[in-house]
């Protein structure tokens, strides 16, 4: 049986970053319960495909808005539209309306997604708290997909963020240890400098020296690029030839 039209719609937070991949794993997991999804377009950052799910079919656009992602679903006949929705609608002329939104310009959709008409005086349902007796099988169905994707990147989120902190610290933790081996070397070099003056062969002393700034100066490059494997293996390496280069003075 088919029905006038009415439009769901869901407001994802804070994710407009990962738009692109939301898009993807939204369409999978669509795809994966049952969902036939064709007529795929993309213009500039809006994205409109049509669905099929059992006998309901609609159309559906998204697009990042700001730093949130809205989606628009549409339907266009079939599935469970109950009374209560299917009378709300066809008051004041709200469903010829909601009826030809995503059929429409771009424009017009880009609006709608960006708030102007959403859940206004439009009477666009909210995906995610519409009633269950004014909901249809695929709007469900959306609300559900997209609440996992959203969680699913979310998580990648928090993941990379974890990682990012992770790497900071290990940066300010090299940085810390590159300060420590660098005042030894300049105590070094005070040594070298004194004893030098008193005559005595410090060559030895001073080539360990001169490449233990050679790599502590190698080691601040690296870390500015953010190679802390690289960082690190100077530092190492300069710590040694500090300790190679005191032992070659006391041995004076």
């Amino acid at each position: 049986m088919k029905y006038e039209a009415s439009t769901f719609y869901y407001h994802v937070k804070g994710l407009s970053e990962y738009f692109d991949l939301f898009i993807e794993k939204l369409f999978n997991q669509l795809a994966l319960n049952g969902t036939a999804i064709t007529d795929k377009s993309t213009e500039g950052d809006l994205v409109r495909v049509s669905v099929k799910y059992k006998d309901e079919k609609g159309k559906l656009a998204a697009s990042p808005v700001g730093n949130d992602i809205k989606i628009l679903y549409e339907v266009e006949s079939g599935g469970i539209l109950r009374k209560g929705v299917f009378g709300a609608l066809m008051g004041g002329g709200l469903a010829s309306l909601a009826s030809s939104l995503l059929a429409g310009d771009v424009d017009s959709i880009k609006s709608a997604l960006a708030g102007a008409v959403v859940g206004g005086a439009y009477g666009m349902l909210d995906g995610f708290n519409t009633a269950m007796d004014e909901a249809t099988d695929f709007s469900r169905l959306l609300a559900e997909c997209i609440r996992n994707v959203e969680q699913e990147l979310l998580e990648m989120r928090r993941r990379e963020e974890e990682k990012e902190r992770e790497e900071e610290l290990e940066v300010e933790s090299l940085e810390d240890e590159l300060e420590n081996v660098y005042a030894d070397a300049v105590s070094v070099g005070d040594e070298i400098l004194l004893l030098e003056a008193e005559g005595k062969d410090v060559s030895k002393a001073k080539t360990r020296y001169e490449v233990a700034l050679r790599n502590l100066e190698e080691a601040r490059e690296s870390l500015k690029k953010g190679d802390t494997l690289i960082a690190k293996a100077k530092i190492r390496s300069a710590s040694r030839m500090v300790e190679l280069a005191r032992e070659e003075l006391q041995r004076l």
